[in-house]
Order: C-alpha cells, then sequence, then structure tokens
C-alpha cells in the first residue's frame, strides 16, 4: 500500500521563510537606495566643483586689472530687462539671477536666451575667451564670481580675493572655493 502523504512544504512554511527572507533583505535595500543617492550626490557635487575651479583657473588667467565679480563685468545683461531691474540694481539680486553656464536645452527658456545673446557679446571684454557651451549634464547649475580687494594698509591693493559659487537651480550653494590672485610686479 503506497502512502499518500506527499513530501513537501506547506504553504505556512513557505509564508514564515519568505517573511523571514524579507525581514533579513530589508536592511540591506535600505544600504542599496542611500548608496544610489549618495552616488548621485557625490556626482553632482564633482560637477559643481569642476565648475568652480575652471573658473578659478580663468580667472588666474586675466591680467590683474580685469579680476573683477561677474556683478561688475556683466550687470548690463539686466539692464532694461522686465523683472530684472533688482539685478541690474542690486548685487545680492544679480547673484540670485545670474549665470555663465548654458546647455543648449536651457537656451530654450526664452529669458535664458536673452540672457545667453547679451552674455555672449560681453563675455568675450572680460575673459578674452568665447562663452563656452556645456554639455547636457550642466543644466541645473548655475555659477557667480565674486571679487574683493584685500587692503591691508594705505598703500593700494595688490591683492583680490576670487571667490566662485555654483548653485542648482532651486539655488542650494552646492560648492564655494576662494583664491587669492596678486598683481606681480
Amino acid at each position: 500500500m503506497k502512502s499518500l502523504r506527499h513530501k513537501g512544504f506547506t504553504l505556512v512554511e513557505i509564508l514564515v521563510v519568505l517573511s523571514l527572507v524579507g525581514v533579513l533583505a530589508l536592511p540591506f535595500t535600505n544600504m542599496f537606495v542611500f548608496g544610489v543617492r549618495g552616488s548621485h550626490d557625490n556626482a553632482e557635487h564633482i560637477l559643481a566643483y569642476n565648475l568652480a575651479r575652471e573658473k578659478i583657473e580663468e580667472m588666474k588667467s586675466l591680467p590683474f586689472e580685469q579680476v573683477k565679480s561677474d556683478y561688475e563685468n556683466f550687470r548690463d545683461v539686466y539692464q532694461d530687462r522686465h523683472g530684472f531691474d533688482e539685478a541690474y540694481y542690486n548685487d545680492s539680486s544679480f547673484d540670485q539671477y545670474f549665470s555663465d553656464v548654458f546647455t543648449e536645452e536651457s537656451l530654450k527658456d526664452s529669458e535664458q536666451k536673452m540672457t545667453w545673446t547679451r552674455l555672449k557679446i560681453a563675455y568675450p571684454k572680460a575673459y578674452l575667451r568665447n562663452l563656452p557651451m556645456y554639455p547636457p549634464d550642466y543644466l541645473n547649475y548655475r555659477r557667480v564670481v565674486k571679487v574683493e580687494r584685500i587692503t591691508e594698509s594705505a598703500m593700494p591693493s595688490k591683492m583680490k580675493k576670487v571667490t566662485v559659487l555654483v548653485y542648482d537651480r532651486e539655488g542650494k550653494k552646492i560648492a564655494e572655493l576662494a583664491t587669492l590672485i596678486g598683481q606681480h610686479k
């Protein structure tokens, strides 16, 4: 006589094992999610610091007299533009609007296109080269340069502090680099 009893797992046993595996796997999925998010944040910071370093090197290559802030060089970009009066008259408002980072995608916006059109005329006068176009990865970045003279006595300043700030499109500062540039004479 054959036994009618089959060997195998019952539904309850399978559900218990699946529950235990799920509980054990949960921390690993969280680590994976945090790892991916951290990787994305690192990539964002690398691009931002590359933009800042690029601008610092560009500023170092200029004659000392031409090392000026973006507000000094490019505030006219916002002259006679509806909605940008404050950016023309106030340097802190200027910092909230200005960027010299443009991609093909960003130029689809009419305000960005107008800024780019005006900036590509003024840029070679300030930086002795044409305004670059950046790859699509740089779409969400804004870059602003601030320059302040360093004076320690009554003598004319022979040093300038150059600070490059890189923001995302929401205005969160991602990178900030500063250097000193001196007059060599």
